[in-house]
């Protein structure tokens, strides 16, 4: 945006002088195309992204043409606003160049409404257009080429700053005192936060033409996020225990250490070497606390020496790695949107109207998930424009954007309604940032104003997938400028913008409520089934042999639950939360043991054990008998009755001893413990969805065991350490 759009601007402005065009509309025309191909399009290969630019030449022109000639009759131009609409959100099926044409669709077509330009200048506006599309592509060659290289250095250094941030927040902890509730609450927000991170990095990894080596990139992202998270648990288990203050002063120490070395990607191992030599020299004159806090801190030592190495092992791997892949040697199961945001509820509600199940009615009426948000755009087009026409006839598109907003990118009535939140707060703060600005300079420092419009679309550009309010402030801001030269700009037309902007939201989550609904019960359970979909396929890959040294089956499969725990958690947000009863305490039980077995099956793909014979018929009936029994959990989120679900604890354990003795099943017995508490987690699941549940808990029948085992597994790595 802060390339392209100058450039645009710049173009048409001198092409509109060479034509004897007012300079306005050489700015305005000029930079529309720019702005907008600056907003859509994300793409790693020069060529292909120079391509779509160029394409959305035609579709904007055309539009264009259409409501010049329609600009005469005024009925048949607002009701021309209809089929566009449909036609812009109907195109996106067709992504991404369908995509691509139809966001600039309602563009071109409202410039030609609102000018007030005769049929017989639609050449000199084209030409406009053209030359701002042209300057903007060929500023984004020169200066905005696709770098892989620089792309995942910047990758790599954001996650590690969330990284930093996790152990930082750690450390924040052991200090906080009286205030242990409030760190305690941050150290799960940034966990959850690095989870979000790791995602989001995983599948710009799998993009085509990021760079060579993703696959072996992939598995060290998944190894770092492991550490992370571990180093996160470990602390909130050790002030759980309340150690002395000399014990946390040395751990908080040795935390900061690698927060202030992850954030400039800089890996000392030393402070947690130091924090073991402490502890053994403290043991030696006496015990410094119990024997569970100093184990504990050992392996806090050991997760953060872990966490050193694959950070570093991880960071030289992007240094090493091509400059440029072919195409994506593993297909992640991450799924971005312009790739940025994770998507969440967005392929819940596409699987659900192609589905035979709960929403099978509309895959009989063929009504694809992209027709269905063309008919809802289309009936609250009809409704809020006419609104719109009678509040301010001038001012009635700004009710049609406030639908064209709303629909796109959300699939469900809360993400409706928060979106509409962050428009009115982000028209009230950018229209008073926007009216002190014309109080400062007017209409007389024209050059300054060109600059705030410019600084206003460029800040709310980066924070568009992550902070909508910003972009709508940018946005406002930037639109009082151009006020400030084409109207008798007054405070109130800010009033009147957010009034107009509300008609179009609120039309459109209520459209979005009454035609063509998916129920939120059927999207939820959707949901849960996806979630529970995807821990069976890694529950079966993981009853089988690696198939090689480095093997990422586990490790996307496991990708693939922590992305179907998001969309979980992105449809289960209330719009109003209510503190305790109905069924939000339900499904808040459910994302709570969801979210729990999400952690357990991050373990189980961690470990990478080679199998002993012995062992591999009792570990492949044991995650046998795990699929049959979620295949029947699934069923019961689809309204099937009858099912059991066949614990496997005593299996799991009769396996654990006869490998009690041998040190190299370690990674082994690793796999099968998490195994056996996602069984038990699962279970509980499946008894309060109506199943019967057969067998005995896990936990009930080696509890002793799995303490040897964590023991073992911690001494182990500690001796490979020193």
């Amino acid at each position: 945006m802060l390339v392209g759009l100058p450039a645009g601007m710049a173009a048409g402005y001198g092409v509109a002088g060479a034509l004897g065009e007012p300079a306005f509309l050489g700015l305005m025309l000029g930079a529309l195309p720019a702005m907008l191909t600056s907003l859509l399009i994300a793409d790693n290969a020069t060529g292909r992204a120079t391509a779509r630019a160029a394409a959305v030449y035609a579709p904007f022109v055309a539009a264009l043409y259409l409501s010049m000639t329609l600009h005469p009759h005024r009925f048949l131009g607002l009701a021309a606003l209809v089929p566009v609409l449909f036609a812009q959100f109907y195109a996106a099926r067709f992504a991404p160049w369908g995509n691509d044409a139809g966001a600039v669709l309602f563009a071109g077509y409202l410039s030609g409404l609102l000018l007030p330009m005769p049929l017989t200048e639609f050449g000199p506006m084209a030409a406009i257009a053209a030359a701002g599309l042209a300057a903007s592509i060929a500023a984004r060659l020169a200066l905005c080429r696709p770098a892989p290289a620089k792309a995942l250095a910047r990758i790599q250094r954001a996650f590690l700053a969330c990284a930093a941030d996790v152990t930082g927040a750690a450390a924040d902890l052991l200090d906080a005192g009286a205030d242990r509730e409030r760190a305690l609450r941050r150290l799960r927000r940034r966990q959850s936060r690095l989870n979000e991170s790791a995602l989001v990095a995983d599948g710009l990894l799998a993009q085509p033409g990021t760079t060579g080596e993703a696959e072996r990139l992939h598995r060290l992202l998944f190894e770092t996020e492991l550490a992370v998270q571990a180093v996160g648990r470990a602390v909130r288990e050790l002030d759980a225990l309340d150690p002395p203050a000399g014990l946390r002063a040395r751990v908080t120490s040795a935390l900061r250490s690698y927060s202030a070395g992850g954030a400039g990607t800089e890996f000392d191992e030393r402070a947690a070497r130091d924090l073991v030599g402490w502890l053994d020299r403290r043991r030696a004159g006496g015990p410094p606390a119990d024997v569970g806090t100093s184990s504990l801190v050992h392996h806090l030592a050991v997760l953060l020496t872990d966490l050193s190495r694959t950070s570093r092992k991880w960071v030289d791997a992007g240094r090493a790695a091509p400059d440029r892949g072919d195409g994506a040697p593993f297909q992640s199961p991450v799924v971005l949107s312009a790739g940025q945001a994770v998507l969440g509820s967005g392929p819940v509600a596409e699987r659900l109207l192609a589905s035979d199940g709960p929403g099978g009615a509309w895959r009989r009426l063929r009504v694809s998930p992209h027709l269905r948000t063309a008919l809802q755009v289309a009936v609250a087009i009809s409704i809020a424009v006419p609104i719109g026409d009678l509040i301010s006839g001038r001012r009635f598109y700004w009710a049609a954007i406030g639908v064209m907003i709303i629909f796109t990118g959300t699939n469900t009535t809360y993400e409706r309604v928060r979106k509409t939140w962050q428009r009115a707060l982000g028209t009230v703060a950018g229209g008073a940032l926007g009216v002190a600005s014309f109080e400062l300079l007017g209409a007389a420092h024209p050059w300054i104003s060109l600059l705030l419009v410019v600084a206003g679309l460029t800040v709310g550009a980066y924070s568009i997938a992550s902070h909508y309010t910003w972009w709508v402030i940018g946005l406002v801001v930037a639109l009082v400028q151009l006020y400030a030269f084409t109207t008798d700009f007054h405070t109130s037309l800010i009033l009147l913008r957010l009034a107009e902007n509300m008609v179009g939201a609120l039309t459109a989550v209520l459209v979005g409520l009454v035609l063509l609904p998916v129920g939120t019960r059927r999207m939820i359970d959707e949901a849960v089934r996806g979630h529970l979909s995807a821990v069976r396929d890694l529950i079966a890959d993981a009853g089988a042999q690696p198939r090689e040294p480095g093997d990422v089956r586990l490790s996307s499969a496991s990708r693939a639950v922590d992305q179907a725990l998001f969309r979980l958690n992105a449809i289960l947000r209330p719009i109003v939360r209510r503190p305790t009863g109905g069924s939000g305490h339900v499904d808040a039980e459910t994302l709570m043991a969801l979210t729990t077995v999400t952690g357990y099956v991050r373990e189980i793909a961690a470990a990478s054990p080679a199998v002993p014979a012995k062992a591999e018929r009792i570990l492949h009936a044991v995650t046998a008998r795990m699929v049959l029994s979620l295949d029947a959990l699934i069923g019961a989120f689809a309204g099937e009755t009858g099912g059991v679900w066949r614990r496997s604890g005593e299996a799991v354990d009769r396996l654990d001893q006869a490998l009690v003795h041998d040190l190299d099943a370690v990674a082994l017995r690793h796999r099968l413990q998490f195994l056996a508490l996602a069984d038990d987690a699962l279970a509980t699941l499946a008894e309060r969805r109506g199943m019967r549940v057969m067998g005995m808990e896990y936990a009930k029948v080696a509890p002793e065991r799995r303490l040897q085992l964590a023991s073992l597994r911690s001494r182990r790595r500690l001796a490979g350490t020193c």
